[in-house]
């Protein structure tokens, strides 16, 4: 009982806590709004948003170009205040640089009917792309937090405008539809940004000076690259189902169905998320330390595992039960896909504390490896999946592609762990 009081002490000394209840409410507060959304929503325009939500998640690695993470791992290493904020503060121009070339060069893409054949996709990817800008910049404000270890601060900031970004979303999409819908999309990732400024413009963005950007960019390059491809490649590794849905599945009311299952699945990557913002920079700080960086993952790993599956569990017997009952039945084609995804999901999810310390220990190209074993798999079983089941062989491929998931990821960390 001693040890338990000492680890839930600690725990909460490093804000677990404070950020898993700004993290809960967030995404119960999210998850009703996206049920009263597919209850205002066709279920073709469910599918056009996580189309575009796809592509989006995509794109906004692309954009940012690894900033973020050259941020969480530069700044959580044993630096002063000042070289904190001066690699921060390079960040963002880099950052603002990189999203706004390629969000132009989307533009001039989506002009030519690049990326979607539905005219309305079309219409909403300048509006639903957007963020690529705001959000990237979010997300180094966001690294930056998790580096220097203001969780509380970070939890608070996201708790308070995520509210509020909820609140417009549904308040916009009932007036408006989908087109509502990204109206408040965009205008919520620029309250969290314009909050994050206000916030740091005394400390942070007074006389900014970039005389050295060669050497800053060069800093930042050696690891923003390397996550950039090992990101794009897990990003696309977890999605590729929907791109290639996209391209090959004329029936865009039967993808709604599948992307709002895959929607439902948000609630089963909380509690391993929240784990691996808490643990990434505390695994950076342990990396010469090699006795207490593996207690400290078999400990917190194994509370994974644990938390992961009683998750599913739950989630598996209760979940058709609620969408049914929430949605007078309007999703429930959506439930035969559901209990596939949750699973390969589920699976995807132990590897949270593996990532994690991969990142903290430099070897972030294994990571890369990873992801690309991961999509390289997914796009040949999806596609034949495809072929010879229809749209729930995507399913069915979801949980073959957890299991090569972690298994190639437990391969990388015992391989990186022998490195140290």
């Amino acid at each position: 009982m001693n040890k338990v009081f000492k680890s839930l002490q600690s725990t909460r000394q490093k804000g677990f806590f404070h950020l898993l209840s700004a993290n809960v409410l967030i995404q119960i507060v999210g998850f009703g709004s996206q049920l009263f959304v597919a209850g205002i929503l066709a279920p073709d325009d469910m599918g056009r948003i996580k189309i575009i939500q796809t592509y989006l998640s995509i794109f906004s690695i692309i954009a940012g170009m690894g900033f973020n993470a050259s941020t969480l791992k530069l700044c959580s290493e044993n630096r002063t205040g000042e070289e904190q904020a001066r690699l921060f503060k390079s960040a963002l121009f880099f950052t603002v640089s990189s999203t706004l070339v390629l969000y132009i060069i989307i533009l001039c893409l989506n002009f030519l009917h690049i990326f979607s054949s539905d005219k309305l996709v079309q219409w909403l990817i300048p509006l639903g792309l957007f963020p690529i800008i705001s959000n990237s910049l979010f997300m180094v404000f966001v690294s930056y937090f998790q580096a220097t270890k203001k969780i509380k601060l970070m939890s608070n900031l996201t708790i308070s405008n995520k509210l509020i970004a909820i609140a417009a979303i549904v308040i916009l999409t009932y007036y408006g539809g989908i087109k509502g819908y990204y109206v408040a999309y965009n205008l919520s990732f620029l309250l969290m940004l314009l909050v994050c400024v206000r916030v740091f413009q005394v400390s942070l963005f007074k006389d900014i000076n970039f005389d050295n950007v060669k050497v800053q960019f060069s800093t930042h390059w050696q690891y923003a690259h390397k996550s950039m491809f090992a990101n794009l490649l897990s990003e696309m590794s977890a999605y590729v189902d929907i791109i290639l849905l996209n391209f090959f599945v004329t029936n865009m009311h039967q993808i709604g169905y599948y992307s709002f299952a895959l929607t439902i699945t948000v609630i089963l990557r909380l509690f391993p998320s929240t784990v691996q913002q808490i643990a990434t920079p505390y695994f950076s700080s342990l990396a010469n330390d090699k006795d207490n960086f593996i207690n400290a993952f078999k400990k917190y790993n194994k509370t994974l595992y644990t938390v992961v599956t009683i998750t599913l569990v739950i989630a598996l017997a209760i979940v058709p039960f609620l969408i049914h009952w929430v949605l007078s039945g309007k999703y429930d084609q959506s439930m035969q896909y559901f209990p596939f995804l949750a699973i390969g999901w589920s699976l995807r999810q132990l590897t949270q504390l593996q990532s994690g310390a991969i990142f903290g220990l430099g070897k972030i190209q294994y990571n890369a490896y990873i992801s690309l074993i991961s999509l390289i798999f997914n796009i040949i079983v999806i596609s034949i999946c495809l072929h010879y089941f229809d749209l729930i062989g995507a399913a069915y491929a979801s949980v073959l592609n957890g299991l090569v998931f972690i298994l190639s990821s437990r391969y990388f960390y015992h391989k990186a762990q022998r490195e140290m």
